[in-house]
């Protein structure tokens, strides 16, 4: 227990020292910390330390100190320069945005400039292009309208035009009486290409307000019920009135011809004709006993003559206005220019042109149309009305078409007669002169002169020709008086009338 007492109070004399010798611990501790930070830095700025291996009396280098001193160095470092950055941040993101922002502004400039470019090219290009498109276009219809006008094209046209004009005329007697059922179409396929074809026609003429008059209204009605409403009696009794009363009536008013060379006055022909031979057989002849293909005929066995007089007359109203605000109004500048014709301005343009020019020129030029609109609602009422004697009877109906074909046959004769034979006369009358003076200057001496009396007449040939070139004006003029409006020249005849002057020319060596 002594030795154990002692031994415990040495130990606490220790400790009791023990804070002065800590303190001393603690500095010579920080000397040797000094002193190796100071080798270290000496190694680190002389290479020639660095190459020497480290001595055995400084002892080990304490490597845990001198990690967690660079530890935290480098932390305090990247601490300030994360401060650092971050603050600029904001600066460098905006200068950034705005930098994009300008190259993009630039590089759209860049674009838009380009793009203007190439799109002002190819504007050029495309130009250029039409242009030439058109050039060829233009002189292309100018090689076609001159190869039009040459006399063999036109001989070969009138011959076509003639052939097909009798074709039809052989034809469709045949279809009513042998396939019926055949004439709605035939009548639809014709109507089609003739309307369309003189469109084109007198499109190019300024003619085309022609197609907007009641006959080819009129024409479109009757379509109109074939194949959009079949089963409306009205408007059938309406169409029946009108194709057999003011459009028949007009081939007798106008004076439409049957001239089978001339595909215009066909077409008229068959724009008044065709729509009462049509419902004609629609009437009388088409094969369907149940009405199943035109249902308003059933029960149809007469009309009624207020209620299908009013109808008809509310259809040529309404054509009528809508053709006033057209014509009369809204395109009255082109037609007072003449840039355009109407059957107005064609037929009220001379008061003393006609008689129905006259008529309508009864109350003065300010009136005449409103004169002439007046005059032809009473020419629709009464053929309208006279109209309703052929639907009721099969013979007066049969005898009424015929009487109009006649009529187009009588205007076409006349024409041939009237115009035609002034022109084989001029024609004759020349062949006449050449050959007499062929005989008359081979008569003559040799040794004397050729021109004298009775001799060949320097100039006779152009006043021949004056005299022809005369006659066919004069005939062009009769054509115009009777509605048409193209005249062609006479070509035929032409080879037979050299062979006869060559004839007359042989004899009169022999002699």
């Amino acid at each position: 227990m002594v030795a154990s007492d002692s031994e415990y109070n040495a130990s606490l004399g220790r400790c009791v020292s023990a804070p002065g010798d800590i303190e001393h611990e603690e500095q010579r501790q920080e000397e040797e910390d000094e002193e190796d930070h100071t080798y270290d830095d000496a190694r680190v700025s002389d290479p020639a330390l660095l190459s020497e291996p480290p001595s055995p009396s400084l002892g080990p280098i304490k490597t845990p100190n001198l990690l967690s001193h660079l530890s935290f160095s480098l932390d305090s470092f990247l601490a300030q320069n994360l401060e650092e950055e971050l603050t600029e941040l904001p600066v460098l993101a905006t200068q950034m945005y705005n930098s994009l922002r300008s190259d993009l502004s630039k590089t759209k400039h860049q674009l838009r400039h380009r793009m203007g470019h190439k799109t002002r090219q190819l504007q050029n290009q495309m130009d250029s292009t039409t242009r030439d498109l058109k050039a060829q276009i233009d002189m292309s219809l100018l090689m076609w309208k001159r190869n039009m006008k040459k006399a063999s094209v036109v001989k070969f046209i009138d011959k076509v035009a003639f052939t097909l004009g009798m074709m039809e005329c052989c034809m469709t007697p045949w279809l009513v009486a042998t396939f019926p059922e055949w004439i709605p179409t035939v009548h639809t396929i014709q109507t089609v290409i003739l309307v369309m074809g003189r469109y084109f026609i007198y499109k190019r003429k300024s003619w085309h307000y022609f197609l907007i008059d009641m006959c080819y209204f009129v024409n479109a009605a009757v379509l109109l019920f074939m194949y959009a409403f079949p089963q409306s009696s009205l408007l059938f009794g309406a169409i029946w009135l009108l194709c057999n009363g003011p459009l028949a009536f007009a081939i007798i008013a106008w004076r439409n011809s049957l001239v089978l060379h001339s595909l215009d006055r066909v077409t008229s022909v068959f724009i008044h004709l065709s729509p009462p031979i049509t419902l004609y057989t629609i009437r009388w002849l088409y094969p369907d006993p149940h009405f199943e293909r035109f249902p308003a005929l059933r029960n149809l066995d007469s009309l009624p003559i207020g209620k299908t007089l009013g109808a008809a007359i509310g259809l040529y109203l309404t054509w009528q206005t809508v053709y006033y605000l057209l014509v009369v109004v809204h395109y009255r500048e082109k037609v007072k220019a003449g840039k355009r014709v109407t059957s107005y301005s064609w037929l009220l343009s001379d008061p003393k042109a006609g008689a129905i020019s006259k008529a309508a020129h009864t109350f003065g030029e300010k009136y005449s149309i409103l004169t002439f609109m007046a005059m032809q609602l009473v020419y629709t009422v009464l053929t309208c009305f006279l109209a309703f004697f052929t639907y009721a009877s099969f013979k007066l109906n049969t005898a009424f078409l015929v009487t109009m074909f006649l009529a187009c046959v009588w205007n076409g004769a006349n024409y041939y007669m009237e115009v035609f034979s002034k022109q084989y006369e001029k024609q004759l009358n020349k062949l006449a002169s050449e050959v007499s003076s062929a005989v008359n200057a081979n008569q003559q001496p040799k040794t004397g002169h050729l021109h004298q009396e009775g001799g060949h007449r320097p100039g006779a040939g152009k006043r021949d020709s004056v005299d022809l070139h005369r006659s066919s004006s004069e005939g062009d003029a009769g054509h115009l008086q009777q509605g048409a409006h193209r005249q062609e020249p006479l070509h035929g005849g032409q080879e037979e009338n050299q062979g006869r002057i060559a004839t007359g020319h042989s004899k009169v060596k022999n002699e």
